[in-house]
């Protein structure tokens, strides 16, 4: 038995929760996380927006900012 070809079925967004929110940010807008003793999320943080550049054709920029006095890392979106 042969399969049916069809035409015009969009393909499903995937059904897994993203950690990160890069998919709802703007060209401007940005968010930012606390640094952990060790900075391994912020690592994470680092690595997950270099692959959503690639694969999303965006592009994201991180950086370390002190604010109130806490290091951060932000990450915006410029492209």
């Amino acid at each position: 038995m042969q399969p049916e070809i069809e035409s015009g079925i969009e393909v499903p967004k995937p059904n897994y929760k993203e950690k990160w929110s890069f998919h709802r940010l703007e060209v401007g807008q940005s968010f930012a996380i606390p640094y952990d003793e060790d900075g391994v999320e912020a690592t994470r943080l680092r690595t997950a927006a270099s692959a959503y550049n690639q694969r999303h054709r965006v592009r994201l920029t991180t950086r370390t900012v002190i604010e109130d006095g806490k290091k951060m890392l932000r990450v915006w979106r410029v492209k």
